[in-house]
């Protein structure tokens, strides 16, 4: 399990549904909450992981267009739900999906997520 994950499932502030390591040519998942673990099929795991590494892979661009070489983390907000993904090298990351309210505590995760990164 990557560091980056180790983070993520010590963080106090909330519990996530799903967590996985990304690299870039397959997947693992570290965590999958109980009570969400059978709404996904491995079909539906495989089909995330190619969508979320394509986004990867072009988001070099994007980061030379906002003229910015290193981002900390991409957060997809949901009606109910919060997805971050964490880089953590070139092609490689950490996804984690969490329930999402007001008071989710993004701020913390993801400094509690850096401060991980910068110690390994």
């Amino acid at each position: 399990m990557s560091p980056i994950a180790d983070a993520i499932l010590a963080f106090d502030g909330a519990t996530p549904r799903v967590v996985a390591d990304l690299r870039s040519v397959s997947f693992e998942i570290e965590y999958v909450r109980e009570d969400v673990e059978d709404r996904y099929s491995d079909a539906d795991l495989d089909e995330a992981y190619q969508l979320v590494m394509s986004n990867q892979i072009t988001g070099d661009d994007f980061k030379r267009l906002v003229e910015r070489s290193k981002y900390v983390a991409q957060t997809l907000f949901f009606e109910d739900l919060v997805v971050f993904l964490f880089p953590s090298d070139r092609y490689d990351a950490v996804f984690a999906s969490f329930d999402y309210d007001e008071s989710f505590p993004v701020n913390a995760l993801v400094s509690a997520v850096s401060e991980a990164k910068r110690e390994e």
